[in-house]
C-alpha cells in the first residue's frame, strides 16, 4: 500500500452479516475498478493493528486510501451499499484530486453523492445502520449494552431497528437530531441498537417491531415503550421530563455571597442563568425563632419539589444581612419576609405582594408562569452580594451592648 495507486479498502469480519450481504456487490467494485484503484478486503478481527490505525470501529467499514500531494488522504465511505453507489463514489473523489491538482474545485470528499444507506448496516462495535456520525448516537451492542446502559446513571433512550426497514430509516434523521439537541444536556444519552446484528438483546427486551423506542430510566431492568410523536422536539421534551422525575429537587440555599448567587442564579462557564431565581428575604432569627425560619425554608423546599423539572433556584438571606441587593429588589417596605422573582437574563423581577404562604407562593410562580404577574426592570446592575457567615441553625445570641459609662465614674463615692 506504499504504491502510488489508491486503495479501496473493506475491512470487515467473518462472522459479520451484513459482510457477507456486501460481498457480491465488493466484488463487482474490484471488477469494475480493476486498473484503476486497487480493491482489497481485510480482515478486522485478525489486522487488529491496522484496523486501529485506520479508526475501524465496525464492519463492514469501506475506507479509501488516495495519494495526494499533501501526502496519503484517508476517506471513509458513508453512502449505500450497491456497487454502483461505491464505484461512482471512488470516481467522484478521483476526480476531486486530480482537479485539485491543478488548482481546480471538484465534488467534496468524504461523503457519499447519493447521501442514501440503501441497504446498509454494520456489526460489531462500531455504527448501526448508519449511526456512525453524528457520534451523540451511542452504537450498542449485546457486548456492550450491560457497560453502556444498565450499569449507567443516566437517563437513556434506546431505538432498536433494523437497517431494511422503511420506518427506521425515516427516523433515522430525527434520531440523529435529538442526539445533537440534548448533546450538551448532562444525563441523558441517546443510542441504537441493529437488532439484526444483536439479536440476544432485542429478545431480552421484548423488540417485536421495528423500530421500537424504549427509555432506560431509574430501573434499568424495566425499561418503557415510547410511544409518542417522533420528531425531535416532541422525544426531546419527553426525554427532558422524563430525566426530571429521576432528580431530587434542587436545594433551598442561603445567599451567602457572590459565589452562590453567581452559580444558583446567574449563570456560569459551565451552566446557562436560570431562567427564574426565587430570592426569599426572611425575619431575622431573634424575630422569626430557628422554627420560624426552618418553616419558610421548608416553604421554599416545597415549592422546588413542585417546579424541580423547571430551570428555577432557591435562595434565601436574613433580612437586613444584603441592603444593596433588597434595594434593588425594592423590598422592605413591606416587611419580612419578602420573596422576589428574578428573570436573570431579562433583568426583570417581581416581588410576592401577598402572604408568604404556601397557597399564595404557588400562586405567585403559576402567575409568572402564565404571564400575568406584573414584572418591572432593574434600574441598574444588579450590586454586589454580601459575605455573610452562614446561619447554623441555632436561636441567634442577642449581642449585649456596652456600657458608654459607668454611674460611679459620675458619683464618686458619694452616698445619695
Amino acid at each position: 500500500m506504499r504504491s502510488h495507486t489508491p486503495w479501496l479498502l473493506e475491512f470487515y469480519a467473518p462472522w459479520c452479516g451484513h459482510c457477507r450481504n456486501l460481498k457480491p456487490e465488493w466484488e463487482k467494485v474490484a471488477k469494475a475498478l480493476k486498473g484503476i484503484v486497487h480493491v482489497g478486503a481485510v480482515d478486522g478481527d485478525e489486522e487488529k493493528a491496522l484496523a486501529g490505525r485506520l479508526a475501524i470501529r465496525g464492519f463492514p467499514t469501506i475506507k479509501l486510501l488516495l495519494p495526494g500531494s499533501n501526502g496519503r488522504q484517508t476517506l471513509e465511505y458513508e453512502g449505500g451499499r450497491t456497487a454502483q453507489d461505491i464505484i461512482e463514489w471512488v470516481t467522484d473523489q478521483l476526480r476531486a484530486e486530480a482537479l485539485s491538482r491543478v488548482g481546480l474545485k471538484g465534488k467534496s470528499k468524504g461523503k457519499s453523492h447519493s447521501g442514501g444507506q440503501q441497504g446498509a448496516g454494520t456489526c460489531g462495535g462500531g455504527g448501526s445502520g448508519g449511526y456512525q456520525k453524528p457520534p451523540e448516537v451511542v452504537e450498542l451492542t449485546d457486548a456492550t449494552f450491560q457497560d453502556e446502559v444498565v450499569y449507567d446513571d443516566g437517563l437513556w433512550l434506546v431505538e432498536f431497528f433494523a437497517p431494511w426497514c422503511g420506518h427506521c430509516k425515516n427516523l433515522k434523521p430525527a434520531w440523529k437530531e435529538l442526539a445533537r439537541d440534548l448533546k450538551s444536556f448532562k444525563g441523558i444519552k441517546i443510542g441504537a441498537v441493529d437488532c439484526t446484528g444483536n439479536a440476544a438483546i432485542c429478545q431480552e427486551h421484548g423488540v417485536q417491531g421495528y423500530p421500537t423506542i424504549k427509555v432506560f430510566g431509574a430501573d434499568k431492568g424495566a425499561p418503557t415503550d415510547y410511544n409518542g410523536a417522533r420528531d425531535s422536539s416532541s422525544m426531546a421534551a419527553y426525554a427532558i421530563e422524563q430525566w426530571s422525575s429521576l432528580q431530587p429537587p434542587p436545594e433551598a440555599q442561603e445567599l451567602i455571597d457572590e459565589d452562590t448567587f453567581e452559580i444558583q442564579c446567574l449563570g456560569h462557564s459551565d451552566a446557562p442563568p436560570k431562567k427564574l431565581c426565587l430570592i426569599a428575604f426572611l425575619p431575622h432569627i431573634l424575630d422569626d425563632k430557628a422554627v420560624g425560619r426552618k418553616a419558610h425554608i421548608q416553604m421554599l423546599a416545597d415549592l422546588a419539589a413542585k417546579y424541580k423539572d423547571r430551570p428555577f433556584s432557591y435562595l434565601w438571606a436574613e433580612g437586613g444581612a444584603q441592603p444593596q441587593l433588597e434595594a434593588a429588589f425594592e423590598v422592605g417596605g413591606y416587611g419580612y419576609p419578602a420573596l422576589i422573582a428574578l428573570n436573570p437574563a431579562d433583568g426583570k423581577f417581581a416581588p410576592l405582594k401577598s402572604a408568604f404562604e404556601p397557597q399564595p407562593l404557588v400562586q405567585f410562580i403559576e402567575g409568572l408562569r402564565q404571564g400575568f404577574a406584573r414584572v418591572q426592570p432593574l434600574q441598574g446592575d444588579l450590586p454586589s452580594v454580601v459575605s455573610v457567615s452562614p446561619w447554623d441553625g441555632g436561636e441567634g445570641v442577642l449581642q449585649e451592648e456596652e456600657e458608654e459609662f459607668s454611674l460611679d465614674d459620675i458619683m464618686g463615692d458619694d452616698e445619695l
